[in-house]
């Protein structure tokens, strides 16, 4: 255990901002339960609270930078964001092996930017809007960690991470997202234990951290922040659309999508409750689709239209085949126009 003295921000006013900081670190990702429970649009939550939220964090962080009663939790602040932001690429880099394999693990992070943007398919947009709010999550956790538990144990960082998954797991979430069967849990787990070994690493040792990175440079994790934000924009291209994207895009009025070689493009199409999306089968043998009510069969070259007997909010596996990458998604939003 560390001592209170370092665990604790100074005097009335620090113990004030720290505990704001840590309440406004749990705000970025209330627009995925609010929407697992339709309590509003995900949109309508996450420019209401998610962005608000994170720009007073950057705020407070700046502000509390140069003041020396509040340089704890400006630490705090520190630590949380480089501990999440390592245990975030830890939760993702423990999952790739099983993504590799067939298993769509990050689906959930690509719904979240079409639902951000109000959208009704995916695109590069859309993906980069998902990981940079997968990220902020995870950084919003790590603050609200660091905030409260800085200097403690460098296991409490693994009880966070499992904390974490336990709660999604016993709330709406999982069901609208489809978490379900003991391998699937076990690995949500697993990926949570990833996240929480660093983040409880760096934050027991707070001071430490903080030594190392002005080691590695005055402004080491704004550069790190800069960097993640780099490799999301190469790696999304939120400037181009793909030309399969584009001409599903056209296939017809609403959500709509190209399959070519069994795949969906766009990936993800948005629609109300027991809504419908338009599909134009571009290849040349013919796909039934057992998600979809009827069990419609796309004929090559044709154009068919696919509905989905869901009132509530779901992400739907839209199966064209029994190829791990076969089909997309249909993410099914009763708060949709």
């Amino acid at each position: 255990m560390g001592s209170p003295a370092v665990r604790a921000p100074a005097g009335p006013g620090g113990r004030g901002v720290g505990a704001l900081c840590a309440l406004l670190g749990l705000l970025p990702v209330t627009p995925v339960p609010a929407w697992a429970c339709a309590a509003a649009p995900f949109a309508l939550w996450f420019w209401a609270v998610t962005v608000p939220s994170l720009a007073l964090l950057t705020a407070i962080a700046v502000a509390t930078a140069r003041r020396p009663r509040l340089s704890r939790v400006h630490r705090a602040l520190v630590t949380g964001t480089v501990g999440g932001l390592i245990g975030t690429l830890g939760y993702d880099l423990f999952r790739v092996p099983f993504a590799l394999a067939g298993l769509r693990l990050f689906a959930p992070v690509d719904t979240y930017g079409v639902l951000a943007l109000d959208a009704d398919s995916s695109s590069p947009r859309t993906g980069l809007l998902g990981w940079a709010f997968h990220f902020s999550n995870g950084i919003g956790f790590g603050i609200s960690y660091a905030v409260i538990a800085s200097g403690r144990r460098w296991q409490w960082g693994l009880a966070w991470g499992l904390m974490i998954e336990t709660i999604a797991v016993a709330s709406p979430v999982a069901g609208v997202y489809a978490l379900r069967g003991a391998g699937l849990i076990a690995i949500a787990y697993a990926g949570h234990l990833a996240y929480g070994a660093p983040l409880g690493l760096l934050v027991a040792d707070p001071g430490r951290t903080a030594r190392r990175l002005r080691e590695i440079g005055p402004h080491a994790t704004a550069c790190a922040l800069l960097a993640v934000v780099l490799v999301l924009v190469l790696w999304q291209r939120p400037f181009t659309t793909p030309a399969p994207v584009r001409a599903g895009e056209r296939v017809a009025p609403g959500p709509s999508a190209l399959v070519l070689d069994g795949r969906f493009h766009p990936q993800y199409l948005r629609v109300p409750a027991y809504g419908c999306v338009s599909l134009r089968n571009g290849d040349t043998v013919p796909y039934t689709l057992p998600a979809a009510a009827g069990s419609p069969r796309l004929e090559p070259g044709r154009t068919t239209t696919a509905c989905f007997a869901s009132a509530g909010n779901a992400v739907l596996r839209v199966r064209t085949s029994a190829q791990p990458y076969a089909g997309g998604f249909v993410i099914v939003d009763r708060t949709a126009h």
